[in-house]
């Protein structure tokens, strides 16, 4: 028997449509990284809460919306001010350790975190375990503020005035505090008896703090906070569904 296996020739208008789809489809995944890249880098970036220091009002495992679109700035981006958050807010922050990843990986970050859809994201460093990109803090002190902390405890000055306040009476608005206890022979060491110096911030400077105080790095450990390390304010937790609220 006889049998032909050629294929039957395909048509130039074929072709071209075939083209055409290709295109398309070039375009609409081109559009979707430009639509990606802007969304999550002012409107809106989801993260996950891996830390148990902002229990109770976030727990690890929680999944928060945050936007840098609500930070208010002037000077063209290079001098913040008046954020557009108030105090108490949670924000997400870059802490002050952390190691900026070299030019090459920033720029090839945005597409690796596209396509696998914010999972995974490229580095410069072995980074250590306590090393992470971002924290999600409460805003507690402003610039032009002298912040004290005493015994987890933050209390401020505001400008203009001559006494101190603690942090809940100046912020007008009332959150849970969880304050871990130490063992005897730590409880008389700076600064895990949760003191710290005195700070007077400057312009463009933030004091921040953990929820649950004396589990996690914050402000009482490491100092203020430079504006442009606030990466934006938390909107809303979204995950787990039952716990949907905004913040």
């Amino acid at each position: 028997m006889y049998s032909s296996s050629s294929s039957r020739p395909v048509s130039y208008r074929e072709k071209k449509a075939a083209a055409s789809r290709r295109v398309r489809r070039i375009v609409f995944l081109v559009l979707a990284f430009i639509t990606f890249l802007i969304f999550t880098s002012m409107m809106a970036t989801a993260l996950k809460v891996q830390s148990v220091s902002m229990e109770p009002a976030l727990e690890p495992g929680d999944r928060v919306i945050y936007s840098q679109f609500l930070l208010d700035t002037d000077n063209a981006m290079t001098h913040r001010r008046a954020f557009g958050i108030n105090r108490g807010d949670l924000v997400v922050i870059a802490p002050p350790y952390f190691r900026e990843n070299q030019k090459i990986i920033q720029i090839f970050n945005p597409f690796v975190r596209f396509i696998t859809f914010q999972k995974m994201q490229m580095s410069s460093y072995q980074r250590h375990s306590w090393e992470v990109s971002y924290m999600v803090k409460r805003a507690v002190g402003f610039p032009g503020d002298t912040v004290r902390v005493v015994g987890h405890k933050v209390y401020i000055k505001e400008p203009g005035s001559s006494v101190f306040r603690e942090e809940e009476d100046v912020a007008g608005i009332s959150y849970d505090l969880s304050f871990s206890s130490v063992s005897y022979e730590e409880s008389g060491l700076y600064p895990l008896d949760g003191s710290s110096v005195e700070y007077q911030l400057g312009d463009g400077e933030y004091f921040v703090m953990s929820d649950n105080r004396g589990q996690g790095s914050d402000s009482s450990l490491w100092g203020p906070l430079p504006a442009e390390r606030i990466l934006g304010k938390v909107v809303f937790r979204y995950w787990p569904f039952k716990s949907f609220s905004f913040l």
